[in-house]
């Protein structure tokens, strides 16, 4: 894997937002700043059609300064808000969906998004939490009643509910509907069970949302509830990015790079290696709940300080994998 984007790569190491900067002929990426600091930016991207008209993938977190930034941005490139002619975004997390509304009612331009993206976004919300299903994992799980009040808590810090009003629900194979430009809406859960790729295969191009990040693995199964296995479907969706080799990485966060082939494995490994660490612990005692399994993995803050969301969040992997032990 090699970053193609100097500047990008460099705000990734300092955690500053990488500005306004030109992809391919008439593709721009620009960093919009998102809260908190652990992750300090995702990047959107801007397309301008052959009529001269905008379109938006990943608008960002919903806030002023993001705004502004947008309305410059544009202005840069000699485009207003009013310019633009369709939102697509690629998962139902707030720092990818956020200011589709905004844009929406400031420009009418419609937002496009995965149908199974729009109904989770719509049923659980940007954080793809269910309170009654939340509850139900945690008695699922075996979690011991001295901690279930604890880790409730997390319901208490979910993201605000987002009203979006999506025009077009995309299907796998879906062509964007952008003049000059043949990009085609690849269907790739895992991540969340509507997750897209963007494919532009003239360009060699592939916005990958959170499914193939350069600096971090993204974690998996965290929209709404699945019928399917998100390990499985993330493993999957890996293999068919791997048929474009040769396309240039432009993921949510951190920097444009390639290498994708290689990075794909990488993220493959990272997620089987907690495979077998499941699987180790099932062979000595194959009847493990999920709250005694996770007990024994190796957690980077270490189990005892797990809590609240991070305790939550170590469950539904370790359920996971069991569960894709159980299919394979």
């Amino acid at each position: 894997m090699k970053a193609s984007s100097p500047a990008q790569f460099a705000a990734s190491r300092s955690g500053e937002v990488p500005p306004l900067e030109r992809v391919r002929e008439g593709i721009w990426a620009l960093g919009t700043a998102m809260p908190g600091g652990h992750i300090p930016y995702s990047l959107l991207y801007l397309v301008r059609d052959t009529d001269s008209g905008i379109h938006i993938v990943d608008p960002g977190w919903d806030s002023d300064t993001n705004w502004d930034g947008l309305v410059a941005a544009l202005a840069s490139i000699g485009a207003s808000v009013a310019a633009i002619q369709s939102v697509t975004v690629t998962h139902l997390h707030p720092d990818h969906v956020g200011m589709a509304q905004r844009v929406h009612l400031e420009s009418g331009a419609p937002v496009q998004m995965h149908a199974t993206e729009a109904r989770d976004l719509e049923i659980a919300g940007p954080g793809g939490w269910s309170p009654s299903a939340v509850v139900q994992e945690l008695d699922d799980w075996m979690v011991p009643d001295a901690r279930r009040a604890e880790i409730e808590t997390m319901l208490d810090h979910a993201p605000p509910h987002l009203t979006v009003e999506v025009g077009r629900l995309l299907q796998d194979g879906d062509r964007l509907d952008i003049p000059g430009f043949d990009l085609i809406a690849m269907l790739t859960p895992g991540h969340t069970a509507g997750s897209v790729c963007i494919r532009g295969d003239a360009q060699q191009v592939m916005l990958t949302g959170d499914v193939l990040l350069p600096t971090m693995h993204g974690g998996l199964g965290l929209g709404g509830p699945t019928e399917t296995n998100p390990l499985q479907d993330y493993l999957a969706s890996l293999d068919a990015l791997k048929r474009y080799p040769d396309h240039e990485v432009l993921p949510g966060h951190g920097y444009r790079f390639t290498g994708l082939v290689a990075r794909a494995d990488k993220s493959a490994a990272h997620h089987l290696k907690r495979t077998g660490e499941v699987a180790a612990v099932l062979a000595d005692d194959p009847d493990a709940s999920v709250w005694d399994i996770a007990s024994r993995l190796t957690w980077t803050a270490g189990w005892d300080n797990l809590s609240g969301f991070f305790a939550y969040s170590a469950l539904w992997q370790t359920a996971m994998h069991r569960e894709y032990l159980s299919l394979r």
